[in-house]
């Protein structure tokens, strides 16, 4: 069974959500240092078996790049050339507000940007 990790990615700290192929719903994993993610996404590859990763692009509200936005794509960029998986960037406005109107944090983000994907994917 594959499995699809989230990634709400931040300077600081970055959120993780996980969903496998067969019930297409997302769940929040952990928040991690920055520094800890790479090592993180090697364990995910190798040992729960990960094939795609959805990360969080932060675009503004009028469909404009931020700064954010650039340092996210260029992230994605240096995953697709390290990383022997699919990464998929996936629009994530609202969802770090969402998250953090229900009280949560960047693994709900996460969650959030994972459950959009799936439900595009496999609405």
């Amino acid at each position: 069974m594959s499995k699809i990790l989230g990634i709400d990615y931040g300077e600081s700290k970055v959120g993780l959500a996980i969903s496998d192929s067969d019930t297409k719903l997302a769940v929040p994993l952990e928040i991690i240092k920055n520094e800890e993610l790479e090592d993180k996404i090697k364990y995910f590859i190798d040992k729960e078996l990960v094939e795609k990763i959805v990360i969080g692009l932060p675009i503004s509200l009028d469909g404009t790049d931020t700064e954010q936005t650039k340092v996210v794509r260029e992230y994605i960029s240096y995953l697709k050339e390290n990383f022997k998986v699919e990464i998929i960037p996936q629009d994530e406005r609202l969802s770090t507000k969402e998250a953090s109107r229900t009280g949560h944090d960047d693994d709900v983000a996460a969650m959030y940007i994972l459950q959009t994907y799936l439900d595009s994917k496999y609405g």
